[in-house]
C-alpha cells in the first residue's frame, strides 16, 4: 500500500518584517482546518495525575485534584472570574501539613508570573480581566510546615481564558456530571458529591452556568456545580439543571439526573432462581490497583435475627463487587442484605462504613419453564472451539450454532418457535431439528433496518423433553469492524393459552473487514521567520502526541510482518518558477539521532500476529522541518511524501 502527501510552504512578506509560515498537508486531497478550542495548552508546571479512589466508593488511594479547572472558559471584559479546584490527599497523609496555593499566568504561553496577590492564595481564583485576549492559568498547591518545606506538590491542568469584548449567546446547553450515583451516608469511605459542568454551542459563549436541582432535600448544588448529596439516608432521583441566561435576553437550559440512594437496590426473584446485589456508583475507571487494601463483606438478614456473613473479599475485581445468592426459596422472602466496606489503610476511628439494606422479594415458580443453552463455532477456522463469542470473522466464514432447549416444567407447550436475529447479509445453509433438516415453510426470515430475523417453528413442546437446533450460516457483505450480540428467544403457549417466553444467553459475533486501511491527517509547523537559520521548526500540538497522525485500521486476520517506510520525493519547489527551491530539508527524529526523509525510512514494523497500529511522535520526534542557512525566496513552495506499506519476512 503507498500513500501520496503533497507538501506544500508558504512564505508572506510585508515591508518590515518577514514571515514564513509552513504547513503540510499529509492527505490526498488539501483540506482547510478550522480553528477549534485548544486541545494542548501550554503550562507552567506538567499536570499532576487526578486524585484515585477504590472504584469510586472508597477513600482517597492517591492524592491529587478531585475537581480541576475547567479547559476553557470565555468571559465577557470587565466580568468576574471564578475558576474553583479542589485537592484530596489520602488519609495517611500528614494532616500537619498546611496548604500553599499559587496561581501562575501566561498571555504569550512562553512566560509564566505569578497572579497579582490580591487575586493569589485560594484554592480557587476570582479576578477580573482588563485586557481582551488568551490568558493561561495554572494552580500550584503546596503542603508545608511552615517556613519549612515538607510534603508533596501538586500541579492543577491548565485553564484557558478567552476575554471577549461583546457577549457571545449560547444557543444550547449540556449538563454532565462526573457521577451519577451518591450515597447518602455520612462517611468518608462512600462518594457522596460530585461535580457538574455543562458544554455550550458555540463553545465560546461568555456567559456562565447556574445550577439549579429540583430536590433539595436529596441533594444540593452551588454555584460552582458542587453536588453533595443528603446525609440523612433520603433515597431517590434529582434532577440537576444547568441554565444560562445570555445578555440577549434568551435562555437555555438542560438537565441530568442522578440517583442519590445508600449503595444497593431491593431486587425480586422468583422462586428456584438466584438474586444478585450490587454496590451501585461504582468505577472501574478510578481503581488504583497498588493501594486497593479494601475488604467487601456482604451481610443477610432473616426477619430480626442476627445479620450472617455470607461473602468476604479483598481488593475484589471490578466485575465481583456482588453477592448472588442461592435459588431462594419463600422463606427467603423479605430478607435484608447489607455490605460492609473496610478500608485498611483508613483513619482507625472511620475505617469502615456498612451500606444497605436491600429487601429481597421472592416471587412464585415461573412456570413453565424452557432452558436455553446455545454455543457458536467458526467451521472455516477448523478449531474445536464452540462458546458464546467469535472473533474476527470476515466474509465467507461458515458458522454454525447448536442450540439445545428443555421443558423443565410440568406441562407441554404449544405453538413453539424460536427467534434469532442475524446479521444483515447473513445467509442461511442449514437447519436441522433434532438432526433431521427442516423443510423451507418451517422457518421465516425476515429483514429490518438493523439484521435479520430467524424464525423457527417447534410447534409443541412436550414437558420435560429436549430439542436440539442446528443452524448453519455464511457470512457476507462486512465492510468494517463490527460487533454483533444476539440471543435465542422461545415463545409459546401454555396449556391455558397463555404466552410464555424465554430467553437464552447472549451470543456475540465480532466481524472484521480483513484488511488494512491507513488515513493521513494534515501536518502543520510552527510559523519561521525569513531569517531563521540552521533551526529546527516542530509540528503543531495538534499533530503531537496523543494525536494521530496516520489513523491505522488494522482488521487482518492473519497479520503478516509489515514495514512502513517514509520518503520525501522532491526537493520543495517555488509554484511559479520550479528551478527556485526552498533552502530547507525534512527530517525524521528517533530519539536524539534523525535521518533525511530524501532516503527511504524505516518508521515501524511489526512482527507476525502483532497489529500494526496508528502512528503519533512527541513534539520532537518524527518529521521536523529544518531550515538551511539561505534566505528564502517568497513565494508557494511543495513537495511530495511518499508513505509505504510492505510486507516484511522474519
Amino acid at each position: 500500500m503507498i500513500l501520496y502527501t503533497n507538501l506544500k510552504i508558504k512564505l508572506f512578506i510585508s515591508f518590515i518584517i518577514i514571515f514564513t509560515t509552513a504547513f503540510f498537508l499529509i492527505t490526498n486531497e488539501q483540506t482547510i482546518i478550522a480553528e477549534t478550542e485548544e486541545s494542548n495548552p501550554p503550562y507552567k508546571f506538567k499536570p499532576s495525575p487526578d486524585a484515585k479512589r477504590f472504584l469510586g466508593i472508597g477513600p482517597i488511594t492517591t492524592s491529587g485534584y478531585t475537581e480541576q479547572p475547567k479547559e476553557h472558559y470565555y468571559i465577557i471584559l470587565g466580568e468576574k472570574l471564578h475558576i474553583e479546584t479542589n485537592v484530596e490527599r489520602t488519609p495517611l497523609s500528614n494532616f500537619l501539613l498546611v496548604a500553599r496555593y499559587h496561581w501562575w499566568q501566561s498571555t504569550d504561553s512562553i512566560t509564566w508570573n505569578e497572579v497579582d496577590k490580591k487575586s493569589n492564595g485560594n484554592s480557587s481564583l476570582d479576578l477580573i480581566p482588563t485586557t481582551v485576549g488568551k490568558t493561561y492559568y495554572q494552580l500550584s498547591t503546596s503542603y508545608v510546615i511552615p517556613h519549612a518545606f515538607i510534603g508533596s506538590i501538586f500541579y492543577s491542568k491548565v485553564a484557558t481564558v478567552d476575554v471577549e469584548r461583546e457577549p457571545i449567546s449560547a444557543k444550547n446547553v449540556k449538563v454532565h456530571t462526573k457521577a451519577d450515583y451518591l450515597f447518602n451516608i455520612d462517611s468518608n469511605i462512600t462518594r457522596g458529591t460530585t461535580f457538574a459542568y455543562s458544554t455550550s454551542n458555540p463553545f465560546n459563549a461568555t456567559e456562565s452556568t447556574k445550577w439549579s436541582v429540583d430536590k433539595p432535600d436529596l441533594a444540593t448544588v452551588n454555584g460552582d456545580g458542587h453536588i453533595s448529596a443528603n446525609t440523612n439516608g433520603k433515597s431517590g432521583i434529582v434532577k440537576v439543571t444547568g441554565t444560562i441566561n445570555n445578555k440577549d435576553n434568551t435562555i437555555v437550559s438542560d438537565s441530568k439526573e442522578i440517583t442519590v440512594g445508600n449503595g444497593l437496590i431491593d431486587r425480586t426473584a422468583h422462586e428456584g432462581k438466584k438474586a444478585r446485589f450490587e454496590i451501585q456508583g461504582l468505577d472501574g475507571n478510578e481503581r488504583d490497583d497498588e493501594l486497593g487494601d479494601v475488604t467487601i463483606n456482604w451481610y443477610k438478614q432473616v426477619n430480626s435475627q442476627q445479620m450472617e456473613l455470607v461473602k468476604s473479599e479483598t481488593n475484589p475485581a471490578s466485575n465481583d463487587i456482588f453477592y448472588e445468592t442461592h435459588r431462594v426459596h419463600p422463606e427467603d422472602n423479605n430478607s435484608k442484605y447489607y455490605a460492609e466496606i473496610v478500608v485498611k489503610q483508613a483513619k482507625s476511628n472511620d475505617n469502615s462504613v456498612l451500606i444497605g439494606p436491600a429487601t429481597l422479594t421472592v416471587l412464585p415458580p415461573n412456570d413453565p419453564k424452557v432452558e436455553i443453552s446455545s454455543t457458536i463455532t467458526n467451521k472455516t477456522l477448523n478449531t474445536d472451539y464452540s462458546g458464546t463469542q467469535l472473533n474476527e470473522v470476515i466474509d465467507g466464514d461458515e458458522l454454525n450454532y447448536n442450540i439445545d432447549l428443555y421443558n423443565n416444567s410440568k406441562r407441554d407447550i404449544h405453538d413453539a418457535y424460536i427467534t434469532l436475529p442475524l446479521h444483515l447479509y447473513t445467509q442461511i445453509e442449514h437447519i436441522k431439528v433434532d438432526d433431521a433438516e427442516i423443510d423451507n415453510s418451517d422457518y421465516l426470515l425476515t429483514t429490518n433496518e438493523k439484521n435479520q430475523i430467524l424464525r423457527i417453528n417447534l410447534n409443541d413442546f412436550i414437558a420435560h423433553h429436549e430439542k436440539n437446533i442446528f443452524i448453519e450460516i455464511k457470512v457476507k457483505n462486512i465492510h468494517e469492524r463490527e460487533s454483533f450480540d444476539s440471543q435465542i428467544d422461545f415463545h409459546g403457549l401454555d396449556p391455558d393459552s397463555d404466552e410464555y417466553t424465554s430467553q437464552g444467553n447472549k451470543l456475540n459475533i465480532n466481524y472484521i473487514n480483513n484488511q488494512l486501511t491507513a488515513s493521513v491527517k494534515d501536518l502543520h509547523f510552527e510559523p519561521i521567520t525569513l531569517f531563521t537559520h540552521n533551526n529546527l521548526k516542530y509540528r503543531i500540538s495538534a499533530n503531537n502526541d496523543p494525536n494521530e497522525v496516520i489513523s491505522i485500521d488494522d482488521q487482518r486476520r492473519k497479520r503478516r510482518p509489515l514495514k512502513l517506510f517514509l520518503k520525501q520525493e522532491s526537493d520543495f519547489e517555488n509554484k511559479d518558477n520550479k528551478s527556485i527551491k526552498l533552502p530547507a530539508d525534512l527530517r525524521y527524529y528517533n530519539g536524539d539521532s534523525f535521518t533525511s526523509l530524501t532516503n527511504k525510512t524505516l518508521i515501524n514494523e511489526t512482527t507476525y500476529g502483532q497489529i500494526f497500529n496508528s502512528i503519533k511522535w512527541h513534539k520532537n520526534q518524527g518529521p521536523l522541518l529544518h531550515i538551511n542557512n539561505s534566505n528564502p525566496i517568497p513565494g508557494d513552495y511543495s513537495s511530495k511524501l511518499t508513505w509505504q506499506f510492505e510486507d516484511s519476512i522474519t
